[in-house]
């Protein structure tokens, strides 16, 4: 795990970031507890979401909300965007993270911009192919 300042790290949430890190999905809370009970049975899905939620909170993750209203986890962050399917609710990563200018945006509304998320949302390849 990236060093981080704000919390002391405990086995708990070093499973759950090994749980997420190991994927290229972009899993729910629910699917990282399953994942991370087989390695920490005793585990709970109250401590999988307060974990989810420090590690978020200290940029170690992102949250990606999918088109199912749950919230999707993802460990890569590298600048990227994310793709959503808006029939099965796949979630792809996008590379590179496309060129946006948003530094004009305190100019135009007075807000300093930090940092950015992309999401498109649109039909992928295999629902079109299904839908032909």
């Amino acid at each position: 795990m990236p060093e981080r300042a704000h919390t002391r790290e405990t086995r708990q949430r070093k499973v759950v970031y090994d749980v997420l890190c190991r994927t290229r999905s972009h899993p729910t809370a629910d699917w990282i507890y399953e994942q991370a009970r087989q390695r920490m049975p005793k585990i709970s899905l109250g401590t999988v979401y307060r974990n989810l939620n420090v590690l978020r909170d200290e940029g170690m993750i992102r949250e990606i909300h999918g088109v199912d209203r749950k919230t999707h986890f993802d460990a890569d962050m590298q600048p990227h965007a994310h793709f959503v399917c808006t029939r099965c609710g796949a979630i792809r990563d996008v590379f590179p993270a496309p060129e946006v200018e948003w530094r004009s945006l305190k100019d135009l509304v007075g807000c300093e911009v930090t940092h950015q998320e992309i999401q498109f949302r649109g039909v992928c390849p295999a629902c079109r192919r299904r839908a032909r």
